[in-house]
């Protein structure tokens, strides 16, 4: 019996530390890490070589890669990514690709307004303006133009929001 009482205080304890942030009911869990959806972008040359691969002769190196905003004293502050590796998601579904990955650039992305900037190496800085919509990124610019999807709609929402840079 008190094995069975100490179960229950235990569940009732997680249970009121474990309240929605939004009282409507639609929020995350207050123990929830606050995460948005990530931007995954895929950079590419002119002749469709993946420049995130360190098999390519003149790849692009994590720390060649800077990806960082600015506040309004015009000082840097860097944003989290990664690079990630080519995928299956299924036995039909795959990304051939590196892509660079950065769950903090969109959760920091209140609109599309916001101006974000990347440096790949002594290459130009781009200008990125991200537009969120719940679980996805919808929209992204680079240096003012759309930038293209990197794989067909419809074939899974992570793979959908899948972005390409070409350098030329």
């Amino acid at each position: 019996m008190k094995k069975i009482l100490i179960v229950l205080v235990v569940i009732f304890i997680a249970n009121l530390g474990c309240k929605k942030a939004n009282v409507g009911g639609e929020g995350l869990c207050a123990c929830s890490v606050l995460s948005g959806p990530p931007l995954v972008l895929v950079i590419k040359n002119s002749a469709d070589v993946d420049l995130l691969n360190p098999k390519t002769t003149g790849y692009f190196d994590k720390n060649q890669i800077q990806l960082y905003s600015k506040d309004a004293n015009n000082e840097i502050k860097q944003i989290t990514f990664e690079i990630r590796p080519p995928f299956n998601y299924s036995n039909n579904q795959k990304l051939d690709y590196y892509q660079l990955t950065s769950y903090q650039l969109s959760t920091l992305s209140k609109s599309i307004d916001n101006t974000f900037y990347l440096k790949l190496g002594d290459n130009k800085l781009f200008e990125i303006n991200v537009k969120v919509n719940k679980n996805m990124v919808e929209k992204l610019l680079i240096d003012k133009a759309e930038a293209p999807k990197e794989t067909q709609a419809g074939s899974n929402l992570y793979l959908e929001g899948i972005y390409r840079l070409k350098i030329q």
